[in-house]
């Protein structure tokens, strides 16, 4: 992988964690992000139905992470119901993922 896109990981994955710090609802099981091309993709895996508490917290995650980055960037925000034990597909960055025994 060229240094670059390290770098551009790098930024990602701290942009992420530090937006997700206090709007991590308790349903919470993973949360990944991806670059596409200049979008930004994140996908939240929540145990059981997202409620509207959950997902406008962890929507406010998306808007500190893309407000981290100038235009022409933009953020897309995906929301699964896979309860626990089903197994969970990530995008290329794994930035949370809860304990489950």
């Amino acid at each position: 992988m060229e240094n670059g896109n390290k770098e551009l990981e790098q930024k990602l994955k701290l942009s992420a964690q530090r937006a997700l710090l206090g709007n991590i609802p308790t349903s919470l099981r993973s949360a990944s992000f991806e670059y596409k091309g200049t979008e930004i993709a994140c996908r939240f895996i929540l145990n059981g139905t997202v409620s509207p508490d959950d997902k406008e917290l962890l929507s406010c995650a998306a808007t500190e992470v893309i407000a981290d980055y100038p235009s022409p960037y933009t953020i897309s925000e995906e929301y699964l119901e896979i309860s626990f034990p089903a197994e969970m597909e990530y995008l290329s960055l794994l930035v949370f993922l809860r304990y489950e025994p």
